[in-house]
């Protein structure tokens, strides 16, 4: 019996790296017929930019201002495969006004998103964006901030620059105590822009940082990222959903289910994503999370540990500084909450 259960494990480990031998070979066949294709458009820059991706074709924006719908070449589909925010290379077709997607120019960033509780590896919903536009509001909904921290580790991990966007401040009077809360983002060096879609108020403000530049718009349900956009005239911005109750909670219709690429009337774009609930941060190992806390790092020399996850560790410079007031504990839950998740994933 024994020497059958060990025969039995010896199979099952050799069919195991077979597996895994196919896979790499896939990997590498498919790395060297991406490298070749992209090797005929060496000094040739893109042509066009995906603003929406609806399976086999992706609507497009040229040089010349055209919009076509494109049809994706089966290469691409199973090459690449494009999204939002993608610079690609076409061809005529098989009608003057038809393009055909035959390659895609490497990403300088990707957003992904979790599609459920299994997803490991994420969704990509936008390429190449350089700022993360964080949107919240300070009272409907009430403002979270522990949405906010995880954007902000998101941003820091995808190295795209993180903007903090108030919405409804007509809504909050100067003595709300929403303001207080953002003491410690503001200590951060973080980029903040009180807006008003309804009065206008800091409307200009916000298109000075969004000008000539792609941003993502990241934030849950109901906090204004809808109406944003049609205060800043964005062509095709979808409509502003209604505040809905349920079950005492305060929260918004979601009013965008594809995400797209909108044009800023004067220079930038703005991908406008479907609701997000959940930030799902992926390819982040624990011991890596410290890293995107910036104020940590003036306390983990005094850690004993040299992989201290500031948790229940012994002589931990991090714990210390938070029991100090150095370090705002509401960020520090923040973080433990964060890591409690990568834990579980």
């Amino acid at each position: 019996m024994g020497r059958k259960n060990r025969e039995g494990r010896a199979k099952r480990r050799n069919v195991l790296l077979a597996q895994e031998r196919r896979r790499r070979d896939v990997e590498k066949r498919a790395e060297r017929d991406r490298n070749k294709l992209l090797a005929r458009y060496e000094g040739q820059p893109p042509d066009g930019r995906v603003i929406c991706q609806y399976g086999s074709h992706a609507e497009t924006v040229f040089d010349d201002g055209s919009v076509r719908m494109s049809m994706l070449s089966p290469k691409v589909h199973r090459l690449f495969g494009v999204c939002v925010g993608d610079l690609v290379w076409t061809e005529p077709g098989a009608t003057p006004e038809e393009r055909i997607i035959v390659a895609r120019a490497p990403r300088r960033t990707q957003v992904r998103r979790k599609r459920g509780e299994e997803d490991r590896t994420g969704h990509v919903i936008a390429a190449n964006v350089d700022v993360m536009a964080i949107t919240v509001a300070l009272r409907e909904p009430p403002l979270r901030t522990g949405a906010i921290d995880r954007y902000l580790v998101l941003a820091s991990v995808l190295e795209i620059e993180p903007l903090l966007v108030l919405t409804k401040i007509d809504q909050a009077p100067k003595d709300d105590p929403g303001w207080d809360v953002l003491t410690p983002y503001r200590e951060l060096g973080l980029k903040i822009v009180p807006t008003s879609a309804h009065s206008g108020d800091g409307m200009d403000d916000l298109r000075a940082c969004l000008r000539d530049r792609v941003t993502v718009f990241a934030g849950h349900s109901g906090v204004g990222k809808s109406s944003i956009c049609l205060a800043l005239g964005l062509e095709g911005a979808p409509a502003a959903g209604e505040m809905s109750q349920a079950h005492g909670k305060v929260r918004g219709r979601h009013t965008t289910s594809i995400a797209r690429l909108l044009e800023l009337p004067k220079g930038g774009w703005v991908v406008d994503t479907p609701g997000v609930r959940a930030v799902g941060l992926v390819d982040l190992e624990e011991s890596d999370l410290s890293v995107h806390f910036p104020e940590f790092s003036d306390f983990v020399e005094g850690c004993e540990y040299a992989d201290c996850c500031h948790k229940d560790e012994l002589n931990c410079g991090v714990r210390d500084a938070v029991d100090a007031g150095e370090i705002p504990r509401a960020r520090y839950e923040s973080y433990l909450r964060l890591l409690e998740s990568l834990s579980d994933a």
